[in-house]
């Protein structure tokens, strides 16, 4: 069996690794110069099952004059990208709705899990490297009444096994003490030891190595301009003017994905949501945080990724733009001097590395995984700011449909016509 996938970030590897390891053929395809150009390059680094909730939690349309003109909102809607906004929007806030959004938490909580567990199996199996933790995340708190409100909040997953450890002043200092500078600041945290981390770009090259070690090969700088279909079967790409055929394509485009699959009916609620981050190389000799922080009034979050600091937050409306506005960098810059002042030296400061990317994010806060309706083309896509997350669980959930297997948990969720 031959397999087309499009797209060589996180999703689209994890699935050709998952298909390589079935004993098929696999061949990438992305308009990137090599693997994990895209959203996957200088993520947030977080793999967090204990952040399944969707963006468009219910009473979010209270906030819609914040996003349209607040400069320091944590997410941002920009004039320029609200026409391609029309259709979406309306579907974002219908899925706002409690009994919807808490459907979709549950959904992507519960992939989240088995997504961790595989990729846990692939990192020891491989012996794979990319700055990997596993001390969980810590989400910490200015205000009792917001600590409360999280715990609630955490508890709606408990009975689906979600771990949230509610942790006193001192006990979240203790667990990392670099925050001690700001501990008067703080009333206590959350700790979820289900957590992760790790460096997403890396852990990307070192499934990109294995797969060619497996036999798969990669078409890098090109454009796919159109899934080919020939007899209501989808039988390979056109790369303007050069056929690739294939017994199955796989759509793993990300941002990209709806513009591939519209003209075959295939209607995908995606649309792209540009995030920020920053990482530093801190000064040789600092004491440097052990786990990741979680801001949660800022919705920001600082994470170790062996001797670096990245700083990462905010979503932006702003359609495919990628420019760098130097106030969301600002306020990335400011984050990580009032968390840790003692590490945010000038020099580390100086070291910074700013960064953004495009989040592919679905209507109703979950993603596509499963069959497009025409035989022989798949969808991988819309894992909007839990990517990393879900991406190996995601992968072994479709590779399980595109050989007929019952997957190790339900595929309803996902389904592209849900």
């Amino acid at each position: 069996m031959t397999n087309l996938i499009i797209g060589a970030g996180l999703i689209g590897l994890t699935t050709a690794l998952e298909l390589l390891h079935r004993g098929q053929q696999v061949t990438l395809i992305d308009s990137g110069q090599s693997e994990s150009m895209g959203a996957s390059f200088a993520n947030g680094g977080l793999l967090t099952p204990s952040m399944s909730d969707p963006w468009n939690t219910p009473g979010v349309h209270r906030h819609l004059a914040d996003y349209l003109f607040g400069s320091n909102s944590a997410l941002k809607v920009r004039w320029g990208a609200i026409p391609s906004l029309l259709s979406w929007g309306p579907r974002f806030l219908w899925n706002s709705r409690p009994s919807r959004y808490h459907a979709a938490t549950v959904a992507n909580y519960e992939l989240g899990i088995y997504s961790l567990a595989v990729l846990d199996e692939l990192r020891d199996r491989l012996a794979l490297s990319f700055d990997a933790a596993g001390q969980g995340t810590l989400k910490f708190f200015r205000t009792s009444s917001a600590l409360d409100a999280a715990m609630r909040v955490s508890g709606h997953l408990r009975d689906y096994g979600l771990e949230a450890n509610q942790l006193s002043r001192d006990e979240t200092v203790s667990l990392e003490p670099c925050l001690t500078p700001i501990a008067d600041q703080l009333v206590g945290a959350i700790h979820y030891p289900q957590d992760q981390s790790g460096d997403a770009l890396r852990f990307c090259q070192s499934l990109a190595d294995r797969i060619r070690k497996l036999g798969g090969t990669f078409h890098f700088g090109r454009d796919v301009r159109a899934v080919k279909v020939r007899g209501g079967r989808a039988i390979g790409v056109d790369l303007g003017g050069d056929v690739l055929r294939a017994d199955n394509v796989v759509v793993a485009a990300g941002t990209a994905s709806p513009g591939l699959v519209g003209k075959l009916g295939v209607q995908l609620a995606i649309k792209p949501v540009k995030g920020y981050s920053i990482t530093y190389a801190p000064t040789p000799g600092l004491r440097l945080p052990a786990i990741p922080v979680i801001d949660d009034a800022h919705h920001a979050a600082i994470t170790p990724l062996g001797t670096r600091l990245r700083s990462v937050g905010t979503a932006e409306f702003a359609g495919r733009n990628l420019h760098l506005d130097r106030e969301r960098l600002d306020n990335l810059t400011a984050f990580i001097k009032a968390i840790y002042p003692e590490i945010a030296t000038p020099e580390t400061l100086a070291t910074g590395q700013p960064w953004a990317g495009l989040r592919p994010v679905a209507a109703d806060g979950r993603p596509y995984i499963g069959a497009a309706g025409t035989p022989g083309l798949w969808i991988n896509s819309g894992h909007g700011h839990l990517g990393w997350t879900l991406a190996a669980g995601s992968a072994r959930l479709l590779a399980d449909l595109m050989a007929g297997r019952p997957p190790e948990i339900p595929a309803k969720p996902y389904s592209i016509g849900r």
